[in-house]
């Protein structure tokens, strides 16, 4: 990724990582809101945000999923020291999804302007999740990626997310 310009389907571990990014900024937001909720209860920024994250993580999360189980991970799978990584982080993805069935219903509650009790209870493990993933996708995955994968599997990565998503 360069300069300022968001990175598009030519760049697909450009996008993912800026997928990562966004997921960082609605940890953070969820965060967030659990002290906003405690001090100004449920008002109109509030309810923004908890549909903000329900749109999010109901739509571009499981396709973020899905991009790397059935594109990007298999690509690495033959390099020995990536398998175990590979697996390790494709096998997180259903304790995410888990974790934001539980944490799902507390936005709900928010988006429709009722007071979420155990909002702060879900929140925790499910940002704690998501940060311990992305850093290890960041640190680990990624960069090895970018050194292995040539431009012709690059260009396939990035046409399937782009398929995907049509």
């Amino acid at each position: 990724m360069q300069g300022d310009n968001a990175p598009d389907f030519s760049d697909p571990l450009g996008l993912l990582a800026a997928c990562h990014r966004r997921m960082l900024g609605f940890c953070e937001l969820l965060e967030r809101m659990c002290d906003y909720q405690d001090t100004h209860g449920v008002d109109t920024d509030l309810i923004a945000s908890a549909e903000r994250l329900l749109r999010y993580f109901d739509n571009a999360a499981p396709l973020h999923h899905q991009d790397e189980e059935q594109d990007l991970f298999p690509c690495l799978q033959t390099e020995p020291q990536l398998q175990g990584l590979c697996a390790q982080l494709q096998a997180e993805h259903p304790q995410h999804d888990a974790l934001w069935r539980a944490l799902r219903p507390q936005l709900l509650a928010i988006s429709e302007g009722t007071q979420a009790d155990d909002l702060a209870k879900d929140t925790a493990p499910f940002v704690a999740a998501y940060r311990a993933h992305i850093q290890l996708e960041n640190e680990q995955l990624l960069p090895r990626a970018a050194s292995l994968l040539d431009a012709g599997q690059l260009r396939a990565i990035g046409e399937a997310m782009r398929a995907r998503r049509r």
